[in-house]
């Protein structure tokens, strides 16, 4: 019988763990997590902080799920190091797992960037697991204020979290603009007017100086435009880095995250990877993000790796990058080139931006054909044009009803409907025949909902 491995205990180990059961229900099954929980929602986390998410609906899966599939679960265990000459995974505490078909589903983990009096235990507070939440849950209880500082979708979650906590937030963008891998200036304002109207005080092209400690707590920061700002937390959150340190000298290639083919295949025939870690080695615009964070594109790839892990030869074939959130209650959907900072790209958005009717919408297209779209505010024709995209559609070949509901004000809402998973944040389409009470299970995270008036209009 086969050994399976999967190092990582996400969307994408779990779905391949479901994914090598439907096709081979006997051979051993090893899961490796670096956390000591059973998989659980991480988009739930900030509403968790709020209270919004009691603990209970966090788990995605309980620890039945890994016995009724046989899973041998090794929890608070890190790999350190992977021999492909010998089929080993070693791990921190030197524990040695031998494999017939390995996957690598490690996700990726906050960049720290220390600032002066940052060194203090507990000083700096990120949001990306569980015990992040229960740190800042617990924070939170004596503090009147934050400062935050970062410009992705991570610290949106975070500044997010904080504001519905009840304390007063002040955000600090390094640059000119949220989230700029994904975003123009106009779809952040979008998202700034909203953020201000939740009492959220931005400040551009700002950062922290230094972080005010006196008797071991933080009273404040000073920035680098010489302000004292006083608060009780700081956050302060770069890039995730793809979780791939343990593979140096194991002979997989790597570049921003682990390279692989559509089959999630490395170099190495009987090595796979997926989700946040993985880098499709076939990405060739230069202006798309090579890693980036998504639910369901963790989910398919996964199903991918897991098929291919029992024999089979599936594809992945969705669009590489794809992010989707929400930021204080706006949806918020980029697709392929979303903000190309490069030549030879023309933009197509209608009659926007009209930052105070929080929507925003555009089409990036290269030779005519569309190669990245954002929405923001509104995400009703997010899945067909990802089909679009996906199918490298000319601007000229796309439906004429779709282009008049996404960029003309005045035109009547046409069939084309969709909207975000509350839990996972994917974008869903409403089946043209719902009516409101209708369930609809998600997909990627299995949860069930129910059609609201919203999602018809």
């Amino acid at each position: 019988m086969a050994e399976y491995v999967i190092i990582g205990n996400g969307v994408a180990g779990i779905k391949a763990v479901e994914q090598i059961r439907k096709s081979d229900s006997d051979s051993k099954i090893t899961m490796v997590g670096e956390e000591n929980y059973p998989f659980y929602y991480r988009p739930q986390l900030p509403g968790y902080i709020s209270g919004s998410v009691d603990e209970g609906r966090l788990w995605g899966k309980r620890e039945s799920f890994y016995e009724d599939n046989g899973v041998a679960l090794l929890l608070g265990k890190k790999a350190v190091k992977v021999k492909d000459s010998n089929n080993e995974v070693v791990l921190s505490d030197e524990t040695v797992i031998k494999y017939d078909s390995l996957l690598i589903a490690t996700g990726g983990s906050i960049k720290s960037r220390e600032y002066p009096g940052g060194d203090l235990n507990g000083g700096i507070v990120q949001l990306k697991t569980i015990d992040d939440a229960k740190n800042i849950k617990e924070r939170v209880k004596g503090a009147k204020s934050a400062v935050v500082v970062g410009e992705d979708f991570l610290t949106l979650s975070l500044v997010e979290a904080l504001n519905k906590s009840g304390i007063g937030v002040t955000y600090l963008l390094r640059g000119d603009r949220l989230w700029p891998d994904v975003m123009d200036k106009d779809a952040s304002k979008v998202l700034e007017i909203k953020l201000g109207e939740k009492g959220i005080k931005i400040e551009h092209e700002t950062d922290i100086k230094e972080i005010v400690i006196k008797d071991k707590a933080v009273q404040g920061v000073v920035t680098t435009n010489d302000v004292f700002v006083e608060c009780q937390i700081v956050g302060a959150i770069d890039k995730l880095k793809p979780n791939m340190d343990f593979l140096s000298d194991s002979g997989v290639n790597v570049s921003d995250g682990i390279l692989v083919n559509n089959n999630m295949r490395t170099n190495i025939d009987n090595i796979y990877a997926a989700g946040d870690v993985a880098q499709l080695a076939n990405d060739t615009e230069e202006d798309i993000p090579k890693i980036n964070i998504r639910w369901l594109k963790a989910w398919r790839q996964g199903q991918v790796a897991g098929e291919n892990m029992t024999g089979k030869d599936s594809e992945y074939d969705d669009v590489s990058c794809v992010s989707s959130t929400q930021v204080c209650g706006v949806d918020l959907v980029s697709i392929g080139v979303s903000n190309p900072l490069n030549n030879g790209y023309k933009i197509m958005r209608g009659d926007y931006p009209h930052p105070e009717i929080d929507v925003y919408k555009k089409l990036v297209l290269k030779n005519d054909a569309v190669v990245g779209a954002l929405f923001v505010g509104n995400v009703l024709e997010a899945g067909e044009i990802t089909k679009a995209i996906r199918n490298k559609t000319k601007y000229s070949d796309i439906d004429e009803a779709l282009l008049k509901q996404m960029f003309d004000f005045n035109y009547p809402v046409s069939p084309f409907r969709g909207f975000l998973c509350p839990v996972c944040k994917l974008e869903l389409s409403t089946p043209s025949d719902a009516k409101v009470g209708d369930k609809i299970v998600c997909p990627a995270c299995g949860i069930e909902l129910k059609v609201t008036e919203r999602m018809l209009k």
